[in-house]
C-alpha cells in the first residue's frame, strides 16, 4: 500500500476512535469513551441510586457526609438527601 494511502487510513481510524465519546463531562474532565457503567454511579448518564443511597456532586452513591450533605452538592434528583 502507498504511504499516503496508509496514512489517510490511519488519520481516518484515529478519528473515529477520538470522537467516540471524546467530550467534558458536567465537571470538565474529558472522557475518553472508555468509561464502564458501574453499580455505584448515579446522574443523568447512570440514572437513581439504590434507595437509601445519597448522589454526591461526583455522580457517586453512598451514605458520607459528602455524599448526603445538600450543601456538598447531593443530587436529589439522582438519590436520596438530608
Amino acid at each position: 500500500m502507498k504511504p499516503a494511502v496508509t496514512a489517510v487510513l490511519l488519520l481516518l481510524t484515529f478519528s473515529a476512535i477520538i470522537s467516540t465519546e471524546a467530550r467534558p463531562n458536567e465537571n470538565g474532565v474529558w472522557n475518553a469513551g472508555l468509561r464502564q457503567a458501574r453499580d455505584d454511579e448515579c446522574g443523568p448518564a447512570s440514572g437513581s441510586c439504590a434507595p437509601g443511597l445519597c448522589c454526591s456532586l461526583y455522580n457517586e452513591c453512598g451514605t458520607s457526609v459528602a455524599h448526603c450533605n445538600v450543601s456538598l452538592g447531593c443530587k436529589n434528583k439522582w438519590g436520596e438527601c438530608h
